[in-house]
């Protein structure tokens, strides 16, 4: 955070270009382009539909439009992202929904080709967005009974341990002549 930071309240709405050397906090809704030397955060509840160049950009509400951050791009889980990402560090925390391209290379490039990029936009309010229906809940498996527990096993009487039969070792296909292996036929010695 810089020393000075702007707030577009809840109940603002703001539209056109905005350009500053403080920290910009959108708690309602901004459309139009945004050039910050320091960073932009989206608070979750906030729509912002604009083109973006900043230091360092956090959201946690809905962004729609294309992004250049020198520094890092941070979408928390309850963001919504649609566009372009370029930045050398983005980082996307479990929960957000992101649809678009990330570029994590040159970010001078991505910048010089978002200033030839035409500034048309679609005019979509912030009612429609809104309006437009959740995307579809994955759906989560029930959870699964626990298996019973085994019955328990108790431990032979050592009268009972001696005279006991070895268990019996299974034919192995193709051995010719014999009812167990090869490795099998030794003789068990057994100490009394």
């Amino acid at each position: 955070m810089a020393d000075k930071e702007t707030i577009i309240g809840v109940e603002t709405i703001v539209s056109g270009e905005i350009r500053g050397e403080e920290d910009l906090i959108v708690k309602g809704r901004l459309d139009g382009t945004v050039h910050l030397q320091h960073a932009l955060t989206i608070e979750k509840g906030a729509i912002v539909q604009a083109d973006i160049d900043v230091k360092r950009l956090i959201v946690s509400g809905t962004l729609v439009g294309n992004v250049v951050a020198s520094e890092s791009i941070r979408m928390q889980a309850s963001a919504r992202v649609v566009g372009s990402l370029a930045s050398p560090r983005v980082i996307m925390e479990a929960g957000a929904a992101y649809r678009g391209r990330v570029d994590m290379g040159d970010i001078e490039a991505a910048r010089a080709a978002a200033a030839t990029r035409p500034a048309s936009r679609s005019t979509t309010s912030s009612a429609q967005l809104r309006e437009r229906p959740a995307p579809p809940r994955v759906a989560i498996p029930p959870k699964v009974a626990p298996m019973p527990a085994r019955p328990t096993v108790k431990p032979a009487k050592p009268a009972e341990a001696a005279s006991a039969v070895p268990p019996a070792f299974p034919r192995v296909a193709g051995a010719v002549g014999s009812t167990a292996p090869a490795w099998a036929k030794k003789k068990v010695v057994r100490r009394r």
